[in-house]
């Protein structure tokens, strides 16, 4: 099963970017990330995270952790990407430090498939479109969730070496992610919010110049394996969606001095 997702147009010119390896997350992803990066500064104090773009705090039954990742190359570099927060096997990113680097308006799902679709195949050859279908809710004034499901089809013929989407054996709908996006109104310019990726500078109300000051926050469930996907409907999964929104809704964006 194959969704769609409404790519935007080409946006401001792409800075050189650096490849790093993630740590911290539900399987090992590649992002392209900014060398301002480094210069995110991170601090967990108790159940408080904050950086320099966000503070947020973890409810008494999820852990949090800063997300850090490691630079690939000859020298090995550790720095802090945001925050971790766990609630059982389900994980909820808030990676202020990453940022798209494909030349689209809000990027590209294989820019933030690692937090929402673990098993997603990162090779040349994998379908650049989330899989099954998508549900839309508004998360805060802000911000929408944007959920991810899909139902197998009773025909679909096996191979788990080229299939894009790993349906699972159930015929019933799953849910394997979700990501936060920036809430449009009627009145949007087309390209000015939405998308994989969070403006910042717009969330601060301090739109800036030049290349966007990227964040990307995503939900999904610690497995690569599809047939232990949470079914739709199940309460355990309809109480972390609530909670996870709650969570977003309550990350206080920081302003720049």
């Amino acid at each position: 099963m194959r969704g769609r997702h409404k790519e935007k147009g080409r946006g401001a010119a792409v800075f050189f970017l650096l490849v790093f390896i993630l740590a911290g997350t539900a399987s090992a992803q590649r992002l392209y990330d900014s060398q301002d990066d480094f210069h995110l500064h991170a601090k967990l104090t108790g159940h408080t995270y904050r950086d320099d773009k966000i503070e947020v705090r973890a409810p008494e039954d999820w852990s949090i952790t800063v997300r850090t990742a490691t630079s690939s190359g000859s020298a090995h570099v550790t720095f802090a990407r945001g925050a971790v927060l766990r609630k059982g096997k389900y994980i909820l990113e808030l990676c202020t430090g990453c940022g798209q680097v494909s030349g689209i308006v809000g990027g590209r799902f294989s820019e933030i498939a690692g937090m929402v679709q673990p098993w997603y195949r990162m090779d040349p050859g994998a379908m650049p479109v989330p899989c099954g279908k998508q549900e839309t809710t508004k998360a805060s004034n802000l911000l929408d969730r944007v959920d991810f499901w899909f139902r197998r089809g009773p025909a679909h013929v096996f191979d788990d070496d080229a299939d894009d989407c790993r349906e699972p054996r159930t015929t019933a709908a799953v849910w394997y992610g979700s990501y936060f996006e920036e809430h449009c109104s009627v009145q949007a310019v087309p390209g000015d919010c939405g998308g994989y990726f969070l403006d910042h500078s717009r969330l601060t109300g301090q739109p800036g110049a030049g290349y966007p000051d990227q964040m990307a926050f995503g939900l999904t469930y610690d497995t690569t394996d599809p047939n232990q996907l949470p079914r739709k409907g199940d309460p355990e999964l309809n109480e972390v969606l609530r909670e996870a929104s709650a969570i977003v809704r309550s990350v206080q964006y920081r302003r720049k001095p």
